[in-house]
């Protein structure tokens, strides 16, 4: 196994001591059972160390479940399993004790019991625990802990691993029998403030503080769970199981209905910076009274149409639209706000720690913002451009950043490789954390931001003449605030998505991710899919446009024999759809079939290859784009050569024109009388009339 930096080693055979440091105090582990660690338990580990006395009381005395009958964690940590456990020493407890002013473990609060306990502990299920060559180097852990809540790890400037913002890793991968064992040197004990409070709790964002509590929308992120979906716990099952081609594995059903949501904030340096607007330290009514007449003052020229001057209440003030621009729903951690996986050279590494050295090219996705004025949002890592990288850094462009609303021109030939080569509009950088401030809520994330965010005119005119490609997976936001995209096979029940409405009884709405399972040859943009099944019949709330004017419509396809045929209807209304072409019939072939003529690219003829596509757009398809490969790991083979009984495609919907003001639905009704039809769903495409029918061609990617 793999060690992560250790401190103060006494080498033998079966003794090794190890010293943790917190202030003044020291503290040595007796690890004089280390070396029959791989026969031991997690627990049977904990209670053979002294120096372990304190974690281990809190096992015993906190239970893993509800009721009388439900089983401490001791005995949880017993059993099979794949743990990963964050252990810190006595000494660690002693001096969290002191910070809270708490004498002794046995006076700590059930609850404040329960959040330590759990809070160092992720069940990894089916997966292998984690090593410290799986950790995140920037973010957090993709399986969230007991609480479920997503711990953060980061790498300090000295390299060390940083576990839940302040623990220190000095010992790793104590392989057990059940698990995985760190030793860490400070207690985890997450805050349980709401996103809008750990934001007001920073010093460093005191506007922004004061523009949530102004504008009321503080009193909108403070949601977070579910109550009702938690009471019919009992009378769902934990597991659904699915005959046919799916019978191979069972689909859980959530355990929680969590709201989650992430915000993007301007630090007050900032606003000091770019608007001019600085606060006192202690502020007077009359300094909030005359920053609040600045900040209007700015936000109207970003949002000219904006009515309601004063009342920041008021949706349709700009002070009010501001800020809503900065706010999405679904929880995402840093290392999750774009998805790596199958994009075109990029080869993955494994499902617990995927590669992140090197990125060949961007990736990104479109998110809705939050009010009665929603917008997109986009988010963008920046890959390895090929530029000079002296060059990249003084201007901040460093490869890996991510920015919101990067507009960039990409090396699009049908040759090309699709990095970036110049970036037409910068956009603004989100930094991962707030440096010694948490920015990990019970209820979201939020990342402070160099630039201020705003959807102003040059925004709304570069982001409506790009292909706009979203993955439905941001659109049903509950995926994100509830660790369900990226994990095992979810079966979803009917209400669980606020953006999908009027589903029939019998729609089985099931997300399923290659990556988990390491599954070879899907066809899936981001690695990951939505399959209805059953007599399906439900409506999308879909993104809003960016900008007012003509946009085909399209949706990403993967086509077999165990797909149905659906129906598909599109309009402003929920309940009054009109139908959008002929049935999509999901079973069919694409090669030897006049209604979806698909040729394999020539390997020298373009002119060719752009005849074949025009043809196929003449019947209402396209292939797949080069940017995404099949999910082999290697990134080295593009959906777009994918044809056959598995081809990939994109249905083109219709060309509509839609307004930038309007909400619009998809309605998809099975037009097959079969209990088991499938109804593939993966992403969908925005195309503005400069792209799909521009004075040059679309590009393939």
């Amino acid at each position: 196994m793999t060690n992560f930096k250790s401190f103060g080693w006494l080498t033998g055979a079966l003794s090794l001591c190890l010293t943790l440091s917190l202030g003044s105090c020291t503290e040595e582990i007796d690890e004089s059972n280390f070396a029959i660690a791989e026969k031991q338990t997690v627990s049977e580990y904990v209670a053979s160390v002294d120096s372990f006395s304190s974690i281990k009381a809190l096992f015993d005395r906190v239970k893993l479940g509800r009721g009388d009958e439900a089983s401490s964690l001791t005995s949880a940590l017993s059993t099979r399993g794949n743990y990963t456990v964050f252990l810190p020493g006595n000494f660690a407890f002693q001096h969290y004790l002191d910070s809270i002013g708490v004498a002794d473990i046995a006076s700590l609060s059930d609850e404040q019991a329960d959040v330590i306990a759990n809070s160092c502990i992720i069940d990894n299920g089916t997966l292998s625990a984690y090593e410290s060559a799986d950790f995140p180097n920037k973010g957090s852990f993709k399986v969230p802990n007991l609480k479920s809540r997503l711990v953060d790890c980061f790498v300090d400037s000295d390299g060390e691993f940083i576990i839940g913002g302040k623990a220190k890793v000095v010992k790793s991968d104590i392989e057990l029998s059940n698990g995985m064992v760190h030793i860490i040197d400070a207690v985890i004990a997450p805050s349980n403030k709401t996103l809008p409070n750990l934001i007001a709790a920073a010093d460093n964002m005191k506007i922004m503080g004061h523009l949530l509590s102004v504008t009321t929308w503080a009193d909108s992120l403070q949601r977070e769970i579910d109550n009702d979906y938690e009471n019919e716990s009992a009378e769902r099952p934990e597991q659904h199981k699915f005959g046919g081609s799916l019978a191979y594995r069972a689909f859980n059903y959530p355990a929680h209905r969590f709201y989650g949501y992430t915000a993007f904030v301007e630090t007050d340096d900032v606003f000091a910076s770019e608007w001019g607007i600085t606060l006192p330290e202690n502020p007077t009514a009359a300094d909030l009274n005359g920053i609040m007449t600045a900040l209007e003052e700015k936000c109207k020229a970003a949002y000219p149409g904006s009515t309601n001057d004063g009342d920041y209440t008021h949706p349709d003030n700009a002070v009010n639209k501001f800020v809503a621009y900065h706010l999405l729903k679904g929880k995402m951690a840093y290392n999750q706000l774009v998805v790596h996986f199958n994009e075109y050279a990029y080869k993955y590494g494994t499902s617990s720690a995927p590669q992140t050295t090197n990125i060949p090219t961007n990736v990104w996705d479109y998110h809705t913002t939050m009010g009665n004025h929603p917008a997109l949002l986009k988010i963008v890592q920046v890959g390895n451009t090929g530029q000079d990288p002296q060059a990249l850094a003084a201007d901040d462009y460093n490869n890996q950043a991510i920015f919101l609303n990067r507009i960039s021109k990409y090396a699009n030939d049908r040759r090309g490789d699709y990095h970036e080569i110049e970036a037409t509009q910068r956009g603004v950088k989100v930094f991962a954390d707030n440096g010694s401030y948490d920015n990990n809520s019970v209820n979201g994330y939020y990342f402070p931001i160099d630039r201020i965010l705003v959807n102003d005119a040059a925004n709304i005119n570069a982001m409506g003449r790009e292909r706009i490609r979203f993955d439905l997976s941001t659109v049903l936001h509950e995926y994100l605030s509830n660790s369900i995209r990226g994990g095992d096979y979810t079966i979803c029940p009917n209400g669980y998505f606020e953006n999908i409405c009027n589903e029939s009884a019998d729609t089985k709405i099931c997300y399923l991710f290659a990556g988990y399972i390491g599954a070879s040859g899907w066809n899936d943009y981001q690695g990951d899919e939505t399959l209805v099944l059953g007599l399906y019949d439900f409506t999308i709330k879909l993104p809003p446009v960016p900008k007012s004017g003509t946009y085909e419509i399209r949706m990403g396809q993967a086509f077999n024999d165990q797909r149905g045929m659906c129906q598909l209807y599109f309009g402003e209304s929920p309940y009054s759809l009109q139908p959008a072409g002929l049935p999509l019939d999901q079973r069919q072939s694409a090669d030897n079939n006049p209604a979806i003529p698909w040729v394999k690219d020539s390997e020298d003829d373009d002119e060719l290859n752009a005849e074949n596509d025009k043809n196929m757009r003449n019947q209402g398809y396209m292939k797949a784009p080069q940017y995404y490969t099949i999910t082999d790991g290697t990134g080295e083979n593009p959906v777009r050569g994918r044809g056959g009984a598995y081809c990939a495609l994109r249905r083109i919907v219709g060309i509509y024109e839609l307004d930038a003001n309007k909400t619009y639905y998809l309605r998809l009704k099975s037009a097959l009388k079969k209990l088991d039809s499938q109804c593939f769903l993966d992403y969908f495409e925005y195309v503005p009339t400069n792209i799909y029918n521009g004075t040059e061609p679309e590009d393939i990617w």
